[in-house]
């Protein structure tokens, strides 16, 4: 009976010995393979894959995953290796790979059609290099693929439309290129897309209308191309999405009432559209919204009160439009807001005192408008700004001291107001500013001392007021400073001669003042000046 026992044993030993030399060789020929791509990635032969010899099993070789149990290639990752030179199409013969992700490089010549080999291919990523050429309609042939990602590339021609046949593709990244062509209908036959990345090619025409099938969509970008049109109403049977971004393309119009019905929506973003009309009230029910930038168009009416019930917002930019009306205080009822542009407008009235609750806010851009009133002090409560932007108003009274309090101020812009009085103390305090722009305004009394202090100063013009007294000498303490315009005041006395330590100087305008004595010599200590203006003071000497 003994034989009985021992046959199937033997053939189990026979089966397990004779599958080894297969998989060896499997692995023997991926290895040639990957070798072979190696040498074509002309600067990295030995700094970024230093393993990859065949002294060390593939399975240890750097970016590869093994299956365990076959112990073939199923994942080659090279993202961010700096790898450069071509894709070989050696590549297509690995014919067990599910994920190639290649992206991050420096990448040069075209997609290989040979891609289109790897059936079993699931993910593929090869963005963020420099690839030239079209897409290859190869790629079609990966059926089984659920990620294509092709953006920032120079890739050329129209969208293959064998690309459509791959049914199970949820992501499909082609931004970034320069793509041309009009947008394919076709696209609504990958019913499974959730992401679709179209922005930054030459795509023409109108939006399709068979877009609006695509029910599982959650990301779709489209702006910054040559699309013309409408916004289609459709757009709003999207209910899933939660980002939508057609800005920057020539697409005009107003903006539909339908948007309001993508209350999953977190980020819309229709700057520079040519968008006219008002702002739908309807927008008011996108109640997640995070981040909206309706900026660049030619957008009419007032600023709408609901928006300050979008308490989810982080991002507000209404910038460069038509609006008018007052600023409304609701705005001061968003608790997450960071960002508010509201600059290039017809605002009028007064800024709201309200804008102090916004605790998170890290700009206030209220420039260029028709405000009037006070700064209010309550500006200085927002303990986490970093840039002002209030010039080019109407703005009257004093710098309120309390902006004194503003201990992350990097930007302080208050030119071309009404600004009366000295320049307060308080300003002091901002050890973190880079740029102080005051001038065009009628401030009175002297250069305070202290902006000697404000090290970090790349920037300070103070031009047009009415400041007096000496230049202050502790103005040469700024070494950061590169621009200083004190130009039309009725500053006098002589130019401190620690202005020739300001080594990074390459802007020195003390026109139209009442300056007298020597030109000082240090000025010549300034390697990097490119402009000097001195004229219309009282001055002497030579510069050497």
């Amino acid at each position: 009976m003994a034989p009985h026992f021992f046959f199937p044993l033997v053939m189990l030993s026979l089966f397990s010995i004779s599958a080894l030399p297969h998989s060896l060789n499997n692995q023997h020929q991926e290895q040639q393979l990957l070798l072979r791509f190696k040498d074509s990635i002309s600067h990295n032969n030995t700094t970024s894959l230093p393993d990859w010899t065949p002294q060390i099993p593939l399975c240890n070789w750097s970016g590869l995953t093994c299956d365990p149990s076959s112990h073939s290639l199923i994942a080659l990752n090279l993202s961010h290796m700096n790898l450069a030179g071509t894709i070989p199409p050696v590549l297509g013969n690995l014919s067990s790979l599910r994920s190639l992700d290649l992206s991050f490089n420096a990448l040069t010549g075209h997609i290989p059609p040979q891609l289109g080999q790897l059936s079993s291919l699931r993910y593929l990523d090869l963005s963020e290099n420099a690839l030239t050429g079209h897409i290859p309609p190869e790629l079609g042939q990966l059926r089984r693929v659920q990620t294509l990602q092709l953006c920032h590339n120079r890739l050329q021609g129209t969208i293959p439309h064998s690309l459509f046949a791959c049914r199970s593709l949820y992501d499909l990244g082609l931004s970034y290129n320069q793509l041309h062509g009009s947008i394919p209908p076709e696209l609504s036959r990958l019913t499974s897309l959730k992401y679709l990345y179209l922005g930054q090619n030459n795509f023409t025409g109108t939006i399709p209308r068979s877009l609006g099938n695509l029910s599982s969509l959650l990301e779709l970008y489209l702006g910054d191309n040559y699309l013309t049109g409408t916004i289609p109403k459709f757009l709003g049977n999207l209910s899933a999405l939660v980002e939508l971004e057609l800005g920057g393309s020539n697409l005009s119009g107003s903006i539909p009432p339908e948007l309001g019905m993508l209350t999953h929506l977190r980020d819309l973003y229709l700057f520079q559209t040519n968008l006219s009309g008002t702002i739908p009230h309807s927008l008011g029910n996108l109640s997640a919204l995070v981040r909206l930038h309706l900026g660049k168009n030619h957008l009419t009416g007032t600023i709408p009160k609901f928006l300050g019930n979008l308490s989810a917002l982080v991002g507000l930019t209404l910038a460069e439009n038509d609006l008018t009306g007052t600023i409304p205080s609701e705005l001061g009822m968003l608790p997450h807001l960071q960002l508010l542009y509201l600059w290039g407008n017809f605002l009028s009235g007064t800024i709201p005192s309200s804008l102090g609750n916004l605790s998170k806010l890290t700009e206030l851009a209220l420039a260029q408008n028709n405000l009037t009133g006070t700064i209010p002090p309550e500006l200085g409560m927002l303990a986490n700004l970093q840039a002002l932007y209030l010039e080019m108003n109407n703005l009257s009274g004093t710098i309120p001291p309390q902006l004194g309090q503003l201990s992350h101020l990097q930007l302080l812009w208050l030119y071309s107001n009404q600004l009366q009085g000295a320049i307060p103390h308080e300003l002091s305090m901002l050890t973190q500013l880079q740029v102080l722009y005051l001038q065009g305004n009628y401030l009175s009394g002297t250069i305070p001392s202290y902006l000697g202090n404000l090290s970090k100063l790349t920037v300070s013009s103070l031009s047009e007021n009415q400041l007096q007294g000496p230049i202050p000498p502790e103005l040469g303490m700024l070494t950061n400073l590169q621009r200083l315009n004190l130009r039309k005041n009725n500053l006098s006395g002589k130019i401190p001669s620690s202005v020739g330590n300001l080594s990074e100087l390459t802007y020195l305008i003390l026109s139209e003042n009442h300056l007298h004595g020597p030109i000082p010599s240090s000025l010549s200590n300034l390697s990097k000046l490119m402009r000097l203006y001195l004229s219309k003071n009282q001055l002497s000497g030579l510069i050497t």
